[in-house]
């Protein structure tokens, strides 16, 4: 009779901690998809009808951009000079992780540095500390470092938006790519993780050399 009391109590117990679980899983899931469809809005509806532009310039790069990185979240990624090349699905970057565009600047030219990186990285093990998991939810004056030759310059996050996959060779898209005739630094990367449905884009400004 006891055995049969406790089998019973010890049932209950049991199912009633694999509903809590079910219900907390659910609504976790749930929370998530609440909060990335914010993320979502938020971002496609940031796109800037004008670029920030620097009141100081940097001293000119004595080499290419080497290391990208987020200083206060410790996240960091080594870079790799690339071009692009076409794919049938339009523009890709040829590269395994994070890379500098060679067609654009470095830093103290007067123009656009521009970064990209795969979201998540096609080699796992930089994933755990890379900027572009970050990069959807940068907020305006995030610092940004990039190493490029001897020196470490600093930058200030003046932009975050998305545009949609689909628009993402458009011509208005494109300008965001372009040199410029401004100092700016440009990072890029598909949005969701493992998706790529947007292009997040971080414009970012120089605040400091070092």
């Amino acid at each position: 009779m006891l055995r049969s009391h406790f089998s019973r109590r010890l049932w209950l117990i049991l199912t009633l901690i694999g509903a809590i679980l079910l219900t907390t899983g659910a609504g976790m899931r749930a929370y998530a998809q609440i909060t990335m469809r914010q993320t979502e809005q938020h971002l496609l509806a940031s796109v800037p009808t004008t670029i920030a532009t620097a009141s100081i310039s940097f001293p000119r790069a004595s080499g290419v951009p080497t290391r990208l990185s987020l200083p206060s979240l410790d996240l960091w990624n080594a870079l790799t000079p690339v071009m692009l090349a076409d794919t049938p699905s339009g523009l890709a970057w040829q590269v395994a992780d994070a890379g500098w565009y060679i067609n654009s600047g470095v830093p103290g030219e007067g123009h656009n540095v521009v970064i990209a990186g795969h979201s998540p990285s096609a080699e796992p093990s930089t994933w755990s500390h890379s900027v572009f998991r970050q990069l959807a939810y940068l907020q305006p004056d995030d610092r940004i470092e990039l190493t490029s030759g001897a020196r470490s310059y600093h930058y200030t996050v003046a932009h975050v938006f998305a545009i949609p996959a689909a628009q993402a060779n458009d011509a208005a898209s494109q300008r965001w790519l372009q040199s410029g005739d401004s100092e700016r630094l440009t990072l890029i990367t598909c949005w969701p993780p493992h998706t790529a449905a947007y292009r997040v884009i971080v414009i970012a400004i120089p605040s400091q050399v070092s």
